[in-house]
């Protein structure tokens, strides 16, 4: 019976550094690339805001599907929070 675990790690090596290249390029931060993340999410966040108490005068039912909206772009902030403050 012939040991391949020698061919495994080799090949294990081979993959992990190939990885790392990959990875390289995300691991440097980027202001105009944060920035750009913080504007696209905060001003839609913000502007769902407003559409949603200007249509409280028309119908609770068009505030539903901007509330959904809304809540998503908020998981998005949270996100974006933890990862600023945990580096």
């Amino acid at each position: 019976m012939k040991n391949d675990s020698s061919v495994t790690e080799g090949k294990s090596r081979t993959d992990t550094s190939a990885w790392k290249e990959i990875v390289a390029r995300y691991q440097r931060p980027s202001v105009p690339r944060g920035v750009w993340q913080i504007v696209n999410t905060l001003v839609p966040y913000v502007a769902l805001w407003f559409l949603m108490y200007f249509s409280l005068a028309v119908s609770y039912w068009l505030v539903m599907p901007l509330a959904i909206l809304a809540g998503a772009f908020l998981v998005r902030v949270f996100i974006i929070h933890r990862d600023c403050g945990h580096g």
